[in-house]
C-alpha cells in the first residue's frame, strides 16, 4: 500500500513528504493520521535535526479531504470526523512549532486551507512561483484551522488576515515572500538545491542553541516585553554554558569556522 507520508533521512536531517499527490495531498483522517505518526517518530529520533517539509506532486495541500467530508455528511457523523480530524491536525500544527528541531517548509504549488497553517508553521518557508496560498474556507462555509489563521495573523497581522480569509483570498509565491508570509522567494527549478543547501547549513549548526532560539521566538506573543527580555536573558546564560557556545566564540576569534559537537 502506498504510503500517505514518507520519510527519508540523510546526513543529520530527514525529508517528510506528503505523498497523496492524486489526491492533492488533502488531510483525509488517514493521512493526518499519517502526518502525526511521522512526527512522532521524528520527534524522538536523535539523528534529526532538521526536517524538511515538502509534498509530491504540483499542489502541497489541498486542505481538508471534501470526500471524507460528504461521506461524514451522508453517514451523519460529519461532526466527529471533523473533531477527529481537527485535533490530529492541531496536534502536528504545535509538533511543528514546539518540536526541538528545525523545520524548513518548501511549497512548490497550491497550498490551500489547513494546508497553510501546516506550510507555514515551519521555522523557516520557502515558495517558488508555483506557489498559491488560498484560504479556502468561507468557500465552503467552514472556518480556518490547523493552525492557519494563526499563522497568516502572526504574518501579516489581523486587517491583513481578515482580507485573506474573508474574501477567500489567494496569494501567490512571489508576493507572499515580499509581504512577509514565507521566509524567501525560490525559482522553482532551483527549490529543490536551495531548499537542501538551506537544511544542510541548519544541520551544521550548533542544535541546542538552534532549539533554543525557536523557543524564545516562540514565545513572543504571549509575553510581556519585560517577560521577553527575561526570557532572553536566561537562554543565552544557559547557552554560554555549552562546548558549542565556547566553540562558536574561539572560532570567531581565530577567523575560523566553527565546528559544533551538539555538547
Amino acid at each position: 500500500m502506498k504510503e500517505f507520508v514518507t520519510i527519508k533521512k540523510r546526513d543529520g536531517y530527514a525529508r517528510l513528504t506528503l505523498n497523496q499527490p492524486e489526491k492533492a495531498n488533502a488531510y483525509s483522517p488517514k493521512m493526518a493520521a499519517a502526518l502525526w505518526e511521522a512526527l512522532r517518530k521524528l520527534r524522538w529520533d536523535d539523528e534529526v535535526g532538521v526536517i524538511l517539509l515538502e509534498a509530491e506532486g504540483p499542489i502541497f495541500s489541498g486542505g481538508g479531504d471534501l470526500i471524507s467530508f460528504q461521506q461524514g455528511i451522508d453517514s451523519g457523523i460529519i461532526t466527529n470526523t471533523i473533531e477527529e480530524l481537527s485535533a490530529t491536525l492541531n496536534a502536528s500544527a504545535l509538533a511543528i512549532r514546539r518540536m526541538e528541531k528545525i523545520f524548513v517548509s518548501l511549497i512548490d504549488g497550491v497550498c490551500a486551507g489547513a494546508g497553510v497553517g501546516l506550510a507555514l508553521a515551519a521555522d523557516i518557508s520557502l515558495a517558488t512561483e508555483n506557489a498559491l496560498f488560498v484560504a479556502g474556507y468561507i468557500g465552503i462555509a467552514a472556518v480556518p484551522d490547523g493552525g492557519s489563521s494563526f499563522a497568516v495573523i502572526e504574518a501579516l497581522g489581523k486587517a491583513r488576515a481578515a482580507d485573506f480569509f474573508l474574501t477567500n483570498g489567494r496569494i501567490d509565491g512571489k508576493t507572499a515572500a515580499e509581504i512577509g508570509l514565507v521566509s524567501r522567494f525560490v525559482a522553482s527549478g532551483e527549490a529543490e538545491a536551495a531548499a537542501l543547501k538551506l537544511v544542510q547549513s541548519l544541520v551544521r549548526g550548533p542544535r541546542k542553541a538552534q532549539a533554543a532560539t525557536k523557543d524564545i521566538l516562540a514565545k513572543m506573543p504571549g509575553l510581556s516585553l519585560s517577560e521577553y527580555l527575561e526570557a532572553e536573558r536566561q537562554g543565552i546564560i544557559k547557552a554560554s554554558t555549552t562546548a558549542d557556545f565556547r566553540a562558536g566564540v574561539g572560532a570567531f576569534l581565530k577567523k575560523e569556522a566553527p565546528q559544533f559537537n551538539r555538547d
